[in-house]
């Protein structure tokens, strides 16, 4: 599996999975909205799984807080339970520790039991959880990925 940004070659797969309603200019400037490298004035990046040639998911990393970064991991119905969400995950934490973010957070449906653990094995707690306006509960989970040292 290779982890990338997306390209104008992605948008039929982003339709399939993620924006039927968009057409195919409103998902190529989402595209390079996302290859920009930032958003609003924060770091942002967007990248595809790719698997044997297929996108098989997509990985958002952007900064929470200036200590924080988000990481959203989306795998496609399709490749679920293959692993893939495990390789982004190892990809995300070790992009956001390069970028010097102290920790990591991530937001997970309550009741997806499969992305708690994965992010537990990788050293996440969870640490509030909270019903967005749809009714949906959801927990932040959250991982120290550098020790903050302190000059004597």
């Amino acid at each position: 599996m290779i982890i990338r940004h997306f390209e104008i070659k992605d948008i039929k797969v982003l339709q399939k999975f993620r924006y039927p309603e968009k057409s195919d200019l409103e998902i190529l400037a989402l595209i390079n909205e996302w290859n920009k490298g930032g958003c609003s004035g924060r770091y942002f990046e967007m990248f595809s799984a790719v698997n044997g040639g297929e996108v098989v998911g997509e990985l958002s990393i952007h900064e929470y807080a200036k200590d924080s970064v988000n990481l959203g991991i989306h795998i496609f119905e399709p490749y679920r339970r293959k692993g893939y969400a495990t390789k982004c995950l190892a990809f995300a934490l070790k992009r956001a520790t390069e970028l010097s973010y102290p920790f990591a957070i991530s937001l997970v449906e309550k009741d997806n039991a499969i992305a708690s653990h994965i992010l537990k094995k990788h050293g996440f707690i969870p640490v509030n959880e909270f019903i967005n306006p749809n009714g949906h509960t959801f927990v932040t989970y959250k991982c120290t990925l550098t020790k903050k040292t302190t000059k004597k």
